[in-house]
């Protein structure tokens, strides 16, 4: 049986400045933190402050659903998937500083005729991944791959790609890279719902997270750097909530996941996921559909 879930503080890790605000921005110092240890929620919290009430992105808050959202390491870069007639498109937009003004959205050059969706970016931000059925029937999803030669506006993506033993017959989406070429991604199960699984790069077969999955729906996979800490989404209370869990090295097994409450919205009822954290702790997006339909969210601190 599932412990019940209990409050959790979210955590401070590695330190790059990034603080998305619409506002001039309080500079702060960066320091490295170790991540060989286990960071102290509690001290990290006391650090950084609370996180502020989250806002709407203007550009991802529209009558139709916009949800999976993924930033760069920097903050500068932002991707979202917009839905359409036949499925998801991913948007581009991106600013030249912290607390500068974002551009116009516009779709990714690499757009299909189907529907491509769950970005995630590389530790470095040259490579992205998500998941498409450009080359399968509508919504049999599987995970892509595509790399730029730089990063920024002016980035010249190359040919998209699939990625190599991780694409089966049942759907994938949500390929969450981090350190020595490890990842989670979810893929769908036999029966009903979707399951997060850990695996390697080359390795073997990527295997279920048991201690995270539910006999619900998990979804919205994203890890830190470190892989010591993963965040993600599932509706087993009946909403959709975010979840976080934690080990202490890579050959330890995950801790029972705990519900991320610090992003209320309104009464507290809506529907949360696809949860991204920055380098610095800094940072948190997700998306929710507390105006009815789904939207990108943004937190700092």
């Amino acid at each position: 049986m599932r412990r019940p879930a209990t409050p959790c503080l979210l955590l401070l890790f590695a330190a790059c400045g990034a603080n998305i605000t619409g506002t001039a921005e309080t500079a702060h110092d960066a320091g490295v933190v170790d991540t060989a240890r286990v960071p102290d929620a509690t001290a990290d919290a006391l650090t950084l402050g609370p996180w502020s009430a989250p806002a709407a992105f203007p550009a991802a808050a529209t009558t139709a659903d916009e949800d999976d959202v993924t930033l760069s390491s920097t903050a500068l870069e932002m991707i979202f998937a917009l839905s359409g007639a036949t499925g998801k498109t991913l948007y581009y937009t991106s600013r030249k500083a912290i607390g500068g003004a974002w551009a116009p959205i516009e779709p990714l050059p690499f757009s299909s005729t189907m529907s491509d969706e769950t970005p995630r970016f590389s530790g470095d931000d040259m490579t992205l991944y998500f998941s498409s059925d450009r080359n399968k029937t509508a919504g049999d999803l599987d995970i892509y791959t595509v790399t730029r030669t730089m990063t920024g506006t002016n980035a010249a993506w190359g040919k998209v790609a699939p990625v190599p033993g991780i694409n089966t017959t049942a759907v994938e989406k949500w390929f969450a890279p981090c350190g020595n070429g490890r990842f989670v991604v979810v893929q769908a199960r036999t029966d009903t719902g979707t399951d997060l699984l850990e695996g390697t790069l080359g390795g073997a077969e990527p295997t279920p997270l048991d201690v995270l999955n539910s006999a619900m729906n998990e979804t919205g996979a994203f890890l830190t750097q470190d892989c010591l800490t993963i965040y993600f989404a599932s509706n087993r209370n009946t909403r959709a909530q975010i979840f976080v869990s934690h080990r202490k090295t890579i050959d330890q097994p995950w801790q029972q996941p705990v519900t991320v409450d610090d992003f209320k919205i309104g009464a507290g009822t809506d529907n949360q996921e696809d949860p991204w954290l920055s380098p610095d702790g800094r940072t948190f997006a997700f998306a929710s559909d507390a105006s009815g339909s789904k939207d990108v969210y943004l937190s700092t601190r």
